[in-house]
């Protein structure tokens, strides 16, 4: 078995669930408890959100942490999930999330020493 000396093997315990957000049926965006490690959720009392104007509604979120509520969102936690109210936001936008499914994978970029998340909807 001289050639398993080159492989390092994961470890279940210390993989985070998925890395994933969905818009809930009351407006709300959660987070999985993969994205709240991933993202610093516990540390990141708001954020910035962005749509891109050319993007379809709703099929791409931007969020830019914030250490201050102005211009930005706060994050609220009931139980063991992070969320966001973004209700106002996605009624405004004509994002249908009452009767359909809205789920988000998530990755970090850097740009310009700005350290931000692409919520990127996930296609059926």
């Amino acid at each position: 078995m001289d050639f398993l000396k080159d492989i390092v093997f994961e470890d279940p315990d210390k993989i985070g669930g998925s890395i994933k957000a969905t818009i809930q049926k009351t407006g709300k965006i959660g987070f999985s408890s993969g994205a709240e490690e991933f993202m610093e959720l516990k540390n990141t009392p708001y954020f910035k959100i962005g749509f891109n104007n050319s993007e379809n509604a709703g099929d791409i979120i931007y969020m830019v942490s914030s250490a201050t509520e102005e211009g930005a969102f706060k994050v609220s936690k009931a139980g063991l999930y992070y969320y966001i109210n973004l209700k106002n936001v996605f009624d405004r936008k004509g994002i249908d999330y009452k009767n359909k499914s809205y789920i988000y994978d998530i990755k970090k970029e850097n740009s310009e020493d700005t350290e931000f998340f692409i919520l990127t909807k996930r296609k059926k």
